[in-house]
């Protein structure tokens, strides 16, 4: 490897690389943090032990007229040790004459330079106390604090007449340090880079060529134009202003390695024109993707902070505020810019509610005992306009991994918001969040405690929605619930106001009647039966059945009078349940018609094709009757389908199909819950089942299949086939024969098939 080139002098290259890697090492440094000077608080510390260079952070020390007279180790790294032989635990934080007393004072004053003014240098020197030589290179990141980067050249000057040796040294500098060392020769545009370069991007040094195209494949396109613009800054400035850059190159392996390119212009033309450059990259990926994580992390901190509810102040060791959260500023009425730095009884400052007394300082409290102090009660918060603030609040210590106590955090609430909580879940745990009525749980509870003589005669009265499971079926779930919640709204308007009532079932509700003997609440049962008759309902009919009994003296027991109301409200429900459900069937089918009005032609031929094949068939009059009542009612399910869907213009989605196949079941739900109809339920389910057993719902052939649904099969798909149809062909009435004959045996009962040719078409 050719290094005797770089530069003419050695040892002024070797001054030039030292200094290098202390303005890139400080500059890694200073860009972490501006408050401490303690390598490991940075995520840096792997990189700073396993240097070559010795590396020691220093603060000076001045004399009463500024002048500097010593100065104190506050870090070193491992090499520091190895090439002084100076212990780190020994050392720090001990002054310069403690450790080497006859230090020269000419390093005091080059270091005190560097630290007051800022002015980087670097400079070669020799430690009598140590008796070596060093490369020194130093910088000053803050006032009265300084970095030395340095290297041991005993042998180097020793030796230095041996220009092998020289060379060698300079060798095992640049090729043993983190960067990856550049020669760039601008006049004939020939670049040198070091093994150590392109080992950073996975290459053997036989692997690349050292030239200028090389170099633009590895660095990203995007990041070339910043390399350029820095570069014309250092050579217009000539120099002073420094060629700093983070840029992404790309790795062997496909990844992205982030490197600092850093270097200087070291020869120029008479005219000042660039003629040779030398820097060196340092691969700071790792730290780059410690940054993006601390980056995340710091901002998942901060929303989180801030997403709280409860308001949250973080005071630092000496209870001064450093972190406050949005929640924090509203109940405090401060401002966190205001607040920050003032002392945490300032701005939480809280009081005794009953005796307005001020509270102690329970942040000095935690902060001296490291014991976390809760108060929940009884403690209001002085807002800054004044304002008075009921709060519940805890206060815990800070400590770090050595359990020191670094400061304390306060989390605080709004305790008025938290009573509000509790008294809406006191309010929903004893209330029926449909009706807004009283549960069963209240209900249960207010029976024992008004269960006193004095209540006497107390009636209990039990009401049960008839056709409840009737109007869901038919309408779905949010049509009874509205049922439900007129029947409620009509309880309330004719009960009083002490009365007791509650919901304590899906369709079961109960009033307590305190006080109240058989003739009152007679009157008030009749009040609610017209209330209920007069109220309007869209989607059906409103029927209550109840039944109530009275408990007259104190020997009588309240689960007797239950029972007794329980059975009375039973008895009335077998007469006035069906005669509503009779009722709801009509509305059912007034609002399917509506819904399609196709659907009532539809079901009347379907009923009279049924009548006559049951007819042929020579059925008895009851099933002729079941048949042609069957097939009026086989579609009454579709009420549930969507109008959108009932009355699409073209061919169904399969998803659409899906829904209206649903409708057997729909339908066989609402004929089960009315006896007058539910012998029909079993034929109106299976009237889509096929004679081969590939039909829907239930797959059912052959004779597993009623009668009658077989019947109602084969009159829905002639009515189906000669009627219109928004999608489909209308067959005549001769086609629509033909169709069927085709599928006797299939779709079709043979027999219902022979049945059906013997009817005379023309009646139908």
């Amino acid at each position: 490897m050719n290094i005797l080139p770089i530069a003419n002098n050695i040892k002024m290259t070797l001054f030039f690389i030292a200094g290098l890697i202390v303005i890139i090492i400080a500059l890694l440094f200073i860009n972490k943090s501006r408050r401490k000077m303690k390598i490991e608080n940075y995520g840096l510390e792997s990189l700073f032990d396993n240097m070559q260079e010795g590396f020691a952070i220093h603060e000076i020390i001045c004399d009463e007229n500024g002048n500097p007279v010593d100065y104190k180790f506050l870090d070193v790294n491992k090499s520091f040790e190895n090439i002084t032989g100076l212990k780190k635990n020994v050392i720090k934080n001990k002054t310069v004459k403690e450790i080497l007393p006859q230090t020269e004072k000419e390093w005091i004053e080059k270091y005190g330079k560097v630290a007051l003014t800022g002015e980087a240098t670097s400079f070669s020197n020799y430690s009598k106390e140590l008796g070596k030589h060093f490369n020194v290179s130093v910088y000053s990141p803050m006032k009265k604090q300084f970095i030395t980067m340095f290297t041991d050249i005993t042998e180097q000057v020793q030796a230095k007449e041996k220009s092998e040796m020289e060379r060698n040294i300079l060798e095992i500098i640049l090729e043993d340090t983190l960067s990856g060392y550049w020669d760039w020769n601008i006049e004939n545009e020939t670049v040198y880079f070091s093994p150590s370069f392109k080992k950073m991007f996975g290459y053997e040094n036989d692997e690349i060529e050292n030239s200028n195209e090389s170099w633009k494949k590895l660095i990203f396109q995007e990041d070339l134009q910043k390399l350029k613009y820095n570069f014309n800054r250092h050579v217009e400035s000539q120099g002073r202003v420094a060629y700093y850059n983070e840029v992404r190159y790309h790795h062997k392996d496909g990844s992205i390695v982030w490197v600092i390119c850093s270097g200087r212009v070291i020869e120029w033309s008479p005219e000042n024109k660039p003629l040779k450059m030398v820097g060196c990259h340092i691969n700071i990926t790792s730290i780059k993707k410690l940054e993006e994580q601390l980056k995340k992390e710091k901002s998942l901190f901060q929303t989180t902070l801030h997403s709280l509810g409860d308001g949250v102040i973080a005071t630092d060791k000496y209870g001064k505020i450093h972190i406050m959260n949005t929640v924090a500023e509203e109940l405090t009425g401060w401002v966190y810019k205001e607040a920050k730095g003032l002392d945490a009884k300032e701005i939480f400052n809280i009081i005794d509610e009953h005796t307005k007394e001020k509270c102690e300082n329970y942040v000095n409290q935690v902060l001296q005992t490291g014991n976390m102090v809760e108060l929940e009660n009884d403690i209001v918060l002085i807002k800054k306009n004044g304002e008075e603030l009921s709060i519940e609040e805890s206060i815990a210590p800070i400590k770090d991994k050595n359990n020191n106590i670094n400061g304390a955090v306060i989390v605080f609430r709004d305790f008025t918001d938290k009573k509000e909580k509790q008294e809406k879940i006191s309010y929903l745990s004893y209330h029926d969040q449909l009706t807004d009525l009283y549960n069963r749980r209240f209900f249960e509870e207010e029976l024992v405690r008004l269960d006193t003589d004095r209540n006497l005669p107390f009636t209990i009265a039990m009401i049960d929605v008839n056709g409840l499971k009737l109007t869901n079926d038919a309408f779905g779930h949010l049509v009874g619930d509205e049922l439900l919640r007129k029947v409620s709204d009509a309880l309330k308007r004719e009960c009083r106001s002490d009365d007791i009532i509650a919901r304590i079932g899906g369709d079961e509700f109960i009033i307590l009647f305190p006080k109240t003997n058989h003739e009152e609440t007679q009157i008030i049962i009749k009040r609610i039966y017209k209330a209920i008759s007069e109220e309007y309902f869209e989607n059906g009919v409103i029927s209550v059945s109840i039944g109530w009994d009275t408990k007259t003296s104190k020997e009588q027991e309240m689960k007797d009078i239950f029972i007794k109301a329980e059975e009375h409200m039973y008895s009335k429900k077998l007469t006035e349940s069906q005669s509503m459900r009779n009722k709801t069937i009509k509305v059912i089918f007034d609002a399917l018609y509506e819904k399609n009005g196709r659907e009532k032609v539809h079901s009347e031929k379907v009923s009279l094709i049924s009548k006559k094949i049951a007819e042929v068939m020579k059925l008895d009059d009851e099933n002729i009757k079941e048949a042609e009542t069957a097939g009026l009612m086989h579609d009454i399910g579709k009420i549930s389908i969507d109008e959108e869907v009932l009355n699409k213009p073209k061919k169904l989605t399969e998803e659409e199909f899906q829904e209206v196949k649903k409708h057997p079941k729909n339908s066989y739900q609402i004929l089960k819950s009315v006896d007058k109809y539910s012998s029909l339920a079993e034929y109106v389910l299976s009237h889509h089942e096929r004679w081969d057993g590939t039909g829907y719902p239930r797959k059912l052939k052959n004779d597993e299949i009623p009668l009658i649904a077989r019947i109602i099969t084969l009159a829905d798909a002639y009515e189906s086939m000669t009627s219109c149809k928004p999608y489909n062909r209308r067959l005549t009435k001769k086609e629509a024969i033909e169709e069927i004959r085709k599928y006797s045996g299939t779709q079709f009962d043979p027999s219902v098939v022979e049945a059906f040719f013997t009817i005379d078409i023309n009646d139908l």
